[in-house]
This record gives structure tokens, C-alpha cells and sequence, in this order.
């Protein structure tokens, strides 16, 4: 099963139990493949195991990097929704 597959049977499951903060990371990081299979040459491409890993990390960076930020500035209601988002 690819990770795309996992990521379609999770946000599936996420529906079906209604778990919304999960459902809401995976809309996040099925929307950042898509683009990212956008810009490398069409939305029908599919990206390979490896590019997807990538883009999956790079979006675990940026969630990580924001929530330093709202940390520093003392912003800590931001913080704790994105911690909870991602």
C-alpha cells in the first residue's frame, strides 16, 4: 500500500469516526501531495514513495517551525491549535 493509499484508507476512517483534528491533518497533507504532484508535472501524476515522504516532512517542518514562533512570541492559544492540528 503507498502512502497515498494509507492516506485515502486513514482519511476515510477519520470520516467514519468523526475524529475531526485527524481528518483535518490528513485534508492538509492530501491537499500539499496534490500541489506538489501539481507542480512536478500534472495533478494526474502520482508522486513516487519517496517525493511523498518528502513533502510529508516539509509540512511536519512548517507545523513545527510555526509553533516555535507562537511559542516565542507568547502567543500560546495559536500554539496549542497548531500542536493539536498537526
Amino acid at each position: 500500500m503507498s502512502i497515498q493509499e494509507r492516506i485515502d484508507s486513514d482519511l476515510k476512517d477519520a470520516m467514519r469516526a468523526k475524529d475531526t483534528t485527524k481528518l483535518g491533518v490528513l485534508r492538509m497533507i492530501k491537499s500539499a501531495l496534490k500541489y506538489a504532484a501539481i507542480a512536478k508535472s500534472d495533478a494526474e501524476a502520482e508522486l513516487s514513495e519517496a517525493e511523498a515522504t518528502q513533502v510529508i516532512r516539509k509540512q511536519a517542518k512548517q507545523r513545527r517551525d510555526s509553533i516555535e514562533s507562537f511559542e516565542k512570541g507568547g502567543r500560546a492559544v495559536l500554539q496549542r491549535r497548531r500542536w493539536v492540528r498537526s
